[in-house]
Order: structure tokens, then C-alpha cells, then sequence
């Protein structure tokens, strides 16, 4: 089973999933700020003086509305101007309560840690980190080394870990970005090939009801029983014609050659175009019968609209007859060629795109070309090794 990235939200910053909720964050950022505790039963058991206290109850409030306005997202250079203030503003409270009241609140510089490495990249949260670390062991160095280096490292492992984290995220956004723009080119693909199959399946029944039914029109009058006949056969054409389409909607279909070999032969036969069919009997795979089977039901609708033919040719020489290693099906007429409406095989519309579509699938070669006598050929040869795919 696939792994997809979790969806992310555009509306703040790398820790913030499309699943946030205002609760959720609340909660969090409540979690986050329980260390907070230590500095303030520190401040609260010793003996301050009045006035410490009091800068306590000013600054502490201050540091934290700056933390909590800045943990959420920071996108644009607005916002991105206030992260830098609220940082100067956590410092600078870090710095008087750590001098003034209790070295425990060089704790404030972790949480300064906590935003840089979430919100600022490698290059520019890196010497604000070595500035925190520099910070809490500098003003704590007469409390002793031992005490001094502790508020450093918690101030630089915090900050490198929410550092990494958010390039972890931040990784996990362009991955998910990623992600959709695939399937959206899978999408777009899928309805290239729908609508490519559509036009071969259709295009070729629709001839064939047109011609049944002009067919059966002209008949009605002096030859009423032959008339019936053509229409019963313009309804079978139309109810496979229906069962392919539902079949391709479901993703089921593969035409068959022999298949497209009868139903070319009742198509031009209907069309009053004479069909000389020369076929192999060599197996073919799959993939290959099924492209060499669309390359006779498109040739042969474009020989029965375009053409003005009066015969028609089909050669099918399969892999593996003579010793040959390629596949070959070619159709050829003796019509317009691509003089006038760019009728035959090679004349306007998206079936001749279609073919060397499938053809390069199975690194085929498509060949059409106006015949020298008049007349229009296409061929369509398929190695064996393409058949693998």
C-alpha cells in the first residue's frame, strides 16, 4: 500500500496539519510552556523583594504573549517581521528576569529556540541559536559551569531538534505537493486515453450506422426485405457499439484483431469497397494484437469517410512468421490519397495521434503516406520486445 504524505495546511507553519484545530493547538502550545513551571516555583520559594516580583508579573506575561503569538504560522514578510520582534522581546525579558530575579528564567531562551528552529531556515536559525546557548550559559556562568552549560545545551538541543523537525516538515509539504501534481498528471493522462479510445470506438460505429442506414433508406422503396436486413444489422452495430463503450468506461476492453477483422469486412462491404485480406496465423501477444487491432478499425473508418476508395488491402503479418521478429499490420486503398479533405488513414483528427500514442508504447512505428498510383497506406510494425510491456 501506497504511503501518502499527510495533507498539509497552508494557513500557518510546518506544524500545522489540515486536521489542526484551535483546541489542538491550545493544548499544545499549554504542554509547551509546562517547563515554565521551574522559573516560576523558583521566583515564587525564594525571598524577592517586592519590586522583583513585580517584574516578574510584567515581564513573564509579556515574554509568553510574544511565544504564543509567534508559534503559529509566520508566512509572508509581515508576519515574518513580527517573529523577529517577538523573539527581541522574549530575549530581552530572558535577559533582565535571569539577571535581576532567578538564573532559572534562562529557560526563556529555549523557548526562543523553540521559534527560531521552527519558523526560520538552517542558514538564519543557526547563529540565532549559538546567540541563545551564548546567552544562558553567559549570564548563568556565577551560578557555576555545571549550571551555566545545562541552560546552553537545553537551549541548543531544543533548538536543534524543532530545527530539524521543521525541515522533516517542511520536506513532508513539498513530498505531498509532489503528490498532487502526480495525480493530476495521472488524471490527465487517464482522460487522454478515454477520449482517445472514445474517438476509435465511435468513430468507427458511427460510420458504419451512417452507411447501414443511407443504405437501407435507398433500398426501402423497390427492396423492402434487403432494407430489413441492413436494419437489423445498423441495430446489432449499434448495441456492440453501446456494450464497447460500457466496457471501456469500466476499463475492461481489449478489441480483438479477428474481431476488427470481421467488423472491417461488414463496414466495407456496406460501403460497396472491396476488401482483400491477407493475415498470418502466428500468435500474437496481447498488447500487440490489441494496437494492431485498433490500427485496422481506425484505417478502415477513414478508408469508409475519406477515402472515395473502391478497394481496400489488409495485411497482417504477425511476430514470428518467417522467422520476422516484428509485427506488421498495413492498410492500404486505392482512393483520393491525402489530395482534397486529407482523406485515408493519415486525414484530419486525432485517431492517426492515438495510434503512434499506443504504437510508441510498445516502441512500434507508425507509417502513413500517400501511395504513388493514388491511393493512401498505413502500417503499423511492433517489435517483440515491445510486446512486453
Amino acid at each position: 500500500m501506497a504511503v501518502r504524505p499527510m495533507p498539509l495546511s497552508a494557513r500557518g507553519g510546518p506544524f500545522h496539519d489540515a486536521q489542526d484545530t484551535p483546541r489542538r493547538h491550545l493544548i499544545g502550545v499549554l504542554l509547551g510552556m509546562a517547563w515554565l513551571a521551574i522559573p516560576l516555583i523558583d521566583t515564587a520559594t525564594s525571598s524577592q523583594s517586592a519590586w522583583r516580583v513585580a517584574l516578574t508579573v510584567v515581564l513573564f506575561p509579556t515574554a509568553m504573549v510574544a511565544y504564543v503569538g509567534n508559534i503559529g504560522g509566520v508566512a509572508g514578510c509581515r508576519q515574518r517581521n513580527r517573529l523577529y520582534a517577538g523573539i527581541a522581546v522574549m530575549v530581552a525579558c530572558g535577559v533582565v528576569l535571569t539577571i535581576v530575579v532567578s538564573p532559572a528564567w534562562a529557560i526563556l531562551f529555549t523557548y526562543c529556540s523553540v521559534l527560531t528552529g521552527i519558523h526560520l531556515p538552517p542558514q538564519q536559525a543557526g547563529p540565532l541559536l549559538f546567540v541563545f546557548v551564548a546567552l544562558a550559559i553567559g549570564l548563568n556562568l556565577h551560578e557555576g559551569a555545571s549550571d551555566a552549560f545545562s541552560w546552553g545545551v537545553s537551549a541548543l538541543g531544543v533548538g536543534a531538534l524543532m530545527l530539524a523537525l521543521g525541515r522533516l516538515i517542511a520536506a513532508n509539504i513539498e513530498l505531498a505537493s509532489a503528490h498532487e501534481r502526480i495525480e493530476q498528471l495521472a488524471i490527465e493522462a487517464e482522460r487522454e486515453r478515454f477520449a482517445r479510445d472514445l474517438h476509435d470506438l465511435l468513430g468507427h460505429s458511427l460510420s458504419v450506422i451512417t452507411l447501414k442506414a443511407e443504405l437501407a433508406g435507398r433500398l426501402l422503396p423497390d427492396r423492402p426485405g434487403e432494407a430489413k436486413r441492413h436494419v437489423g444489422e445498423l441495430e446489432r452495430v449499434a448495441r456492440d457499439a453501446l456494450g464497447e463503450v460500457r466496457e471501456t468506461v469500466s476499463g475492461y476492453r481489449r478489441p480483438t484483431l479477428a474481431g476488427e477483422l470481421a467488423g472491417a469486412r461488414m463496414a466495407l462491404d456496406a460501403a460497396g469497397i472491396e476488401l482483400r485480406l491477407e493475415r498470418g496465423e502466428a500468435e500474437l501477444p496481447a498488447a500487440v494484437e490489441t494496437l494492431l487491432a485498433w490500427t485496422v478499425r481506425e484505417a478502415t473508418t477513414n478508408v469508409i469517410r475519406h477515402s472515395g476508395a473502391r478497394h481496400c488491402e489488409i495485411e497482417i503479418a504477425p511476430a514470428g512468421a518467417n522467422g520476422s521478429r516484428v509485427a506488421r499490420a498495413q492498410i492500404s486503398d486505392d482512393g483520393r490519397g491525402v489530395a482534397g479533405n486529407g482523406g485515408g488513414p493519415g486525414g484530419p483528427g486525432n485517431g492517426l495521434d492515438g495510434l503512434r500514442e499506443r504504437a510508441a508504447q510498445l516502441d512500434g512505428e507508425i507509417d502513413a503516406a500517400a501511395l504513388p498510383e493514388g491511393g493512401f497506406r498505413l502500417a503499423v510494425s511492433v517489435p517483440l520486445k515491445g510486446a512486453a510491456r
